[in-house]
């Protein structure tokens, strides 16, 4: 039995406007306006539309400030709460996000995180742009030249078959000035994996397959994580569930992770849902999280989106 005969239990359980929301939207369902305003105006989102400064984004981009207390502390984080709401272009939101990350890339507005000093930071700023920019799709000429060029690196790491460090090394000092095997921005860190992740459909279905099978089984850090995907649940959930999100945008994701996702698929209640408890720390939907049914809710429908 398909794990989404969950999805009419849900339904019949009177969830707030963002699970039914987000279930339109997996479902590839019309949103009727009325459904959109009740989500648009709600608490999940209103944090959000507060939050955002008068240029569109949300203070610092990729680095915290430690000494400013935001509830909001990044733009980064801004994306990735949108993201996991499925909220698209078509709104001052996102359409304001959008601008701001586009200006950006085009250096009509200055960086404003400041610079590290080392060799990665260079091209590892537009990176961090380019990917979440991804998420909602641009035609701003600069993210298409930033995907060619991480697109060309990754076909030549994997122009063999299987990864080869020196290719990849090669590549990226040719085309971003410098090495990236082993670096924050090398082609295991979560950048480079949602900017090519939301880019797909460019990339030649072998090539996906490469690289995917080489990120689980290669033993390797996920960069900006604590994940290694061969050690599968033995990783902090939280955290493999967010690596995975950014996999499950892949073609191949499903027929790759097939065990894992059935292992998780084990998981459920006898009645289909997920529960990872209170410490699963991605993005809530429902209003009222201390009630244990709709933190069950807001799971399942996290877990059901890796099977799309």
């Amino acid at each position: 039995m398909s794990v989404f005969y969950v999805i009419d239990r849900i339904e019949a359980m009177s969830p707030c406007a963002a699970v039914r929301y987000r279930i339109k939207r997996m479902r590839k369902q019309e949103i009727e306006p009325e459904l959109f305003d009740e989500f648009y105006n709600g608490k999940r989102v209103e944090l959000l539309k507060t939050n955002q400064h008068a240029d569109g984004g949300f203070g610092r981009f990729h680095t915290r400030d430690s000494k400013v207390k935001q509830k909001i502390p990044t733009t980064e984080h801004a994306v990735n709460s949108i993201k996991m709401l499925d909220i698209p272009r078509g709104n001052s939101l996102v359409d304001r996000l959008c601008d701001y990350m586009e200006k950006i890339l085009r250096r009509e507005i200055e960086w404003p995180d400041g610079f590290e000093k080392n060799v990665w930071y260079k091209p590892a700023q537009p990176l961090f742009v380019a990917s979440k920019l991804s998420v909602f799709g641009s035609d701003c000429k600069e993210l298409t030249e930033i995907f060619r060029c991480w697109h060309t690196v990754l076909k030549e790491a994997f122009s063999e078959g299987e990864y080869d460090k020196d290719r990849a090394n090669k590549a990226a000092k040719d085309l971003l000035g410098c090495s990236i095997d082993g670096s924050y921005i090398g082609l295991n860190s979560v950048y480079p994996m949602e900017l090519f992740g939301n880019m797909e459909a460019i990339i030649d279905e072998e090539l996906k397959r490469n690289y995917l099978k080489w990120l689980r089984n290669s033993g390797k850090n996920i960069c900006y994580t604590n994940v290694v995907l061969n050690r599968v649940f033995q990783n902090d959930f939280s955290e493999l569930y967010r690596v995975y999100f950014l996999l499950s945008r892949f073609s191949c994701f499903k027929t790759e992770f097939e065990e894992e996702l059935s292992i998780l698929k084990d998981r459920r209640n006898k009645d289909g849902f997920w529960n990872f408890g209170k410490e699963f720390s991605c993005q809530r939907l429902s209003d009222d999280r201390r009630n244990p049914n709709r933190m069950m809710i807001d799971h399942t429908i996290m877990a059901l989106l890796l099977y799309l």
